[in-house]
C-alpha cells in the first residue's frame, strides 16, 4: 500500500464506482479503437459492457480477445486505474441488460431517453464480458 492508502483492494474499489471509462483494443492495421463507455464491475470480478456487435471495438475485440481499460477523476483526488483485460465471451443484450448498465449513470427521463435512443440506433448490442488481468493504479494527489 502506498502512503495514500490507495492499493489494490482500493482500485477494485474505485472502479466500481460508475467512471466513464476508455477502453482501447488493438488495432492491426492502424491506431487502436479507445472510445469512451460505460461498464459494470465488482471487487473480484469481471468487467461488463453493452456495446454495438457491428462496432469497430467489437469486431477488433473478437479478433484481439484483450483490451484495456482506464478510468480516471480529478476530484476529489487525482487517481487512475488502468486494467488490461481478457475477453471471456459476449452475447445478445437484452432490455435489461441495458437498463440495468444505463441505470448506473443515468436516472429519470434521461435513463428512459437513453434506453429509447439505444433501442433505435443500436439494435445489435451486446453484452460483452472482460476478466482483469493485470492492474496499474495510482493516487497522484500526493
Amino acid at each position: 500500500m502506498d502512503e495514500t492508502g490507495f492499493d489494490q483492494p482500493a482500485a477494485q474499489a474505485f472502479l466500481a464506482d460508475p467512471h466513464v471509462g476508455v477502453l482501447a483494443v488493438a488495432a492491426p492495421d492502424g491506431p487502436p479503437a479507445a472510445v469512451p463507455l460505460w461498464y459494470a464491475y465488482e471487487p473480484d470480478g469481471d468487467i461488463t459492457i453493452v456495446t454495438p456487435a457491428s462496432s469497430r471495438k467489437a469486431r477488433l475485440l473478437e479478433h484481439t480477445r484483450t483490451a484495456t481499460l482506464v478510468v480516471d477523476t480529478v476530484e476529489p483526488r487525482v487517481r487512475y486505474v488502468s486494467v488490461d483485460l481478457e475477453l471471456v465471451g459476449s452475447r445478445p443484450a437484452t432490455d435489461d441488460d441495458r437498463r440495468a448498465l444505463a441505470a448506473r449513470y443515468l436516472t429519470g427521463g434521461a435513463l428512459e431517453g437513453y434506453l429509447a435512443m439505444a433501442a433505435e440506433q443500436f439494435p445489435d448490442e451486446q453484452v460483452t464480458t472482460l476478466r482483469p488481468t493485470h492492474w496499474r493504479f495510482a493516487d497522484l494527489t500526493g
